[in-house]
């Protein structure tokens, strides 16, 4: 009886998704370019399109904040923080135009105060009476893209975009201040396997009283691999360093996806640092709709 159940559910699991499709419905998972840290994903060609992704992302390593610089004083702390975050993101496209929300719930054991999935950790001394492990959900975070020109035989895709940070996280989980983001984004189709990407922008970071955070450029590059239901690539990420004393940011993000069952894909990808800014390390894995 139990595997007679068994089948039965993947059998209308399996009718589900077929009529989804048959529906027009499919979901944009297909045009997910490609890594967790690129926030909004290439516009579909479609004139209609949606799609919901979640997943798990761990981060480790001290960001470059041996020391936190307070208005007053010079804190040292040489505990790392270690990251891990459930994020839940929702995307709509209409036309030329998508729009995207996320939220997520974060567990934080260390100093470090996240600043959202989309900007990387702040990281700072912890003051006297702030407890090194909390959790609960973070800031929500909202995105747009409008789509310029598409791809022809000349010019790549090219598309703008911005993104803000909503202060909405618990206390202790995120600096309880607005970030904002702009930037440029281009896609390459170079061969029907392989489509080239990157990125340039601006953050706008805002200040906390212990701390003086600076806003700076933003920019991303890498390569996306597609062949039958399999794909994968990297993904450079580069940030100017948000305070004074820590290098800039720079890591790099490895990944693999499998597409199956038409709309679902499971992304599963690492996270090297290449500075003293970036964490020591990091992994995760991510299922879309």
């Amino acid at each position: 009886m139990a595997a007679l159940s068994s089948r039965t559910a993947r059998q209308r699991l399996v009718c589900c998704f077929a009529t989804i499709q048959l529906l027009g419905l499919t979901p944009a998972a297909a045009q997910l370019l490609p890594s967790h840290t690129l926030s909004i994903p290439r516009t579909s060609p479609s004139h209609f399109d949606w799609g919901l992704s979640t997943g798990l992302n761990v981060s480790a390593g001290n960001y470059g904040a041996k020391c936190a610089v307070n208005i007053k004083s010079v804190t040292c702390n040489t505990t790392g923080t270690t990251l891990i975050e459930l994020p839940m993101t929702v995307m709509l496209q209409a036309g030329r135009l998508r729009m995207e929300v996320t939220a997520s719930f974060i567990n934080i054991q260390g100093p470090g105060k996240i600043s959202d999935n989309y900007f990387f950790p702040v990281v700072m001394a912890p003051s006297a009476t702030e407890p090194k492990h909390r959790s609960g959900l973070g800031d929500f975070t909202i995105g747009g893209a409008w789509l310029l020109h598409r791809e022809d035989a000349f010019v790549p895709a090219i598309e703008i975009g911005g993104i803000a940070k909503l202060p909405t996280a618990s206390s202790g989980l995120g600096t309880g201040k607005g970030d904002f983001g702009a930037q440029l984004n281009l896609y390459r189709t170079l061969t029907p396997w392989l489509t080239a990407y990157g990125s340039l922008g601006y953050l706008w970071i805002g200040d906390i009283n212990t701390v003086k955070l600076h806003s700076g450029a933003h920019a991303t590059g890498g390569v996306d691999v597609r062949i039958a239901s399999f794909g994968g690539g990297a993904m450079l990420d580069l940030q100017q360093s948000t305070w004074q004393g820590a290098p800039d940011y720079a890591s790099l993000n490895p990944y693999f996806t499998w597409h199956f069952l038409g709309g679902v894909g499971v992304t599963l990808y690492t996270t090297i640092g290449l500075t003293r800014a970036s964490p020591s390390h990091g992994f995760g894995v991510r299922l879309s709709l």
